[in-house]
């Protein structure tokens, strides 16, 4: 081999090395600014193990956890670094999914309950030798972050009475509710935290190579008899029981946040097909997504879709068949 090109494969090993240890790294030293870094973690790690193949990605991998690890030693990050390993093995199971040619929602389901799997195990590990689970911890710190929160606002002489007697009732309700709740938002963030790993590492690895693991997104179609979750779960929180009410919500939750990535997929669609400019698909995504109504808006379109097929998927499958 040429000393040149050695030389280049050399640079190479090591500049992706080095990316993988600041991806772990860099959200434990700056969490405040850099703490979506997270969310690059499992994209990085699913990337390198299909655009390079397994051996190779995980020699990055391998290396780069090893680096990172010795930092965290040194800097004393312990804590955010070891929540930065639990990412990683949803990228593996992923390029799993990849490898053996399952469908998107199968893939889905298996990086989903692999994440929540993970932090399980992680969090079991943990626990041993502390007084309180992690679990308990974080219930325990939100409630004192409302707390010091609302002691804030008390002690600030300038909010009106009203204001700070409905932002203490809000808060108590917060309190009481969202330790109800918990699962279904840890639950959600699993789910998203899956959903940009597959939906960049789809896109990502089209750009690079001009090959993608699975269908454009903007064609993914989620299995018509989840709608199921969404109207049991529905009915749930009518019932007057409050544990089946609790149940329901957490699974709403999730199944509304499954209907809304449909939703956003016809959206994408559509953009597509009309030609949107990207300045005002922008402007679109900003509002939708930064206001609680344009969740609600795309889970309600996902949703319409198993009963409409709003882009004629269906009808042009069997037109192509006949």
């Amino acid at each position: 081999m040429n000393p040149e090109n050695e030389s280049t494969d050399s640079n190479k090993f090591v500049q992706h090395i080095l990316l993988v240890t600041v991806v772990i790294l860099l959200p434990g030293f700056l969490g405040a600014i850099f703490g979506w870094i997270h969310m690059l973690l499992p994209l990085l790690v699913f990337f390198y193990l299909v655009r390079y193949g397994t051996n190779r990605g995980k020699k990055y991998i391998l290396f780069g956890c090893v680096l990172a690890c010795a930092a965290g030693l040194i800097f004393q990050i312990i804590e955010q670094l070891l929540f930065s390993l639990t990412l990683i093995p949803i990228g593996f199971i992923l390029a799993d999914s990849v490898k053996k040619g399952e469908a998107p929602h199968i893939a889905g389901l298996k990086g989903t309950f692999g994440l929540i799997g993970t932090w399980i195990i992680a969090t079991s590990i943990l626990s041993f030798g502390m007084e309180h689970h992690p679990y308990t911890l974080l219930i325990n710190s939100l409630g004192q972050g409302m707390d010091e929160a609302l002691a804030y606002y008390k002690a600030n002489s300038t909010v009106p009475t009203e204001t700070l007697y409905m932002l203490q009732q809000t808060l108590e309700q917060m309190k009481v509710w969202i330790p109800k709740v918990l699962p279904g938002i840890l639950g959600c963030i699993t789910l998203l935290v899956t959903w940009v790993t597959m939906v960049g590492g789809n896109r990502l690895l089209f750009k690079i190579t001009g090959v993608r693991p699975w269908a454009e997104y903007r064609y993914w179609v989620m299995p018509e008899k989840l709608v199921w979750f969404v109207i049991v779960s529905a009915l749930l929180v009518m019932l007057p029981m409050e544990s089946g009410k609790i149940i329901g919500l957490n699974v709403l939750l999730i199944s509304g946040l499954l209907y809304c990535f449909q939703g956003t997929s016809i959206m994408i669609f559509y953009f597509s097909k009309w030609s949107v400019p990207v300045l005002l698909r922008t402007v679109i995504y900003l509002i939708l997504f930064f206001q609680s109504f344009g969740a609600i808006f795309l889970a309600i379109i996902g949703v319409i879709d198993v009963w409409v097929d709003v882009r004629k998927l269906k009808s042009n499958e069997q037109e192509s068949d006949s």
